[in-house]
């Protein structure tokens, strides 16, 4: 496995379909990364502890986010998640300390474990009514407001 060590703005170019596990892992210098759209997975601890990465624009044609994929991101303040995403792993944004609201896409169809767990900043989560939501989903320190469309 190749691991990258950049600096604090990374913009993933070509027209890759996985960023890779572990990929980007443990890179205290970065601060922001935007993916291409053809990038449909991105697999396990690729983003696990970027303790400083605050800001991610995700492929539009994004589809799973496996687990652990930006655990312990302590920074990270805000995540869009496309629409067209199906899954969330276990723990992918566990210990996003700084995340304050997300909206679960209508095209999500699971939301596994500690998925977003110890996220202590995180008020609001809109979930559509359908998704299959794993009952430790938001447990460990998350106070959030869990609202369904």
């Amino acid at each position: 496995m190749k691991k990258h060590n950049v600096t604090e703005n990374l913009i993933i170019t070509g027209r890759r379909r996985i960023i890779k596990e572990g990929e980007f892992s443990k890179n205290e210098n970065l601060r922001s990364v935007e993916m291409p759209d053809s990038v449909s997975i991105i697999r396990e601890n690729a983003f696990w502890h970027c303790v400083n990465l605050e800001t991610v624009k995700l492929s539009s044609k994004l589809k799973t986010i496996g687990p652990f994929a930006f655990f312990e991101c302590y920074k990270l303040k805000a995540i869009t998640l496309p629409e067209g995403l199906e899954s969330i792993g276990d723990s992918a944004f566990f210990k996003c300390l700084d995340l304050e609201e997300v909206v679960i896409p209508k095209s999500v169809k699971t939301i596994d474990e500690f998925a977003f767990g110890m996220c202590q900043n995180l008020m609001r989560i809109l979930i559509p009514k359908g998704a299959s939501v794993s009952e430790n989903a938001f447990r460990e320190g998350t106070q959030c407001k869990i609202e369904y469309y």
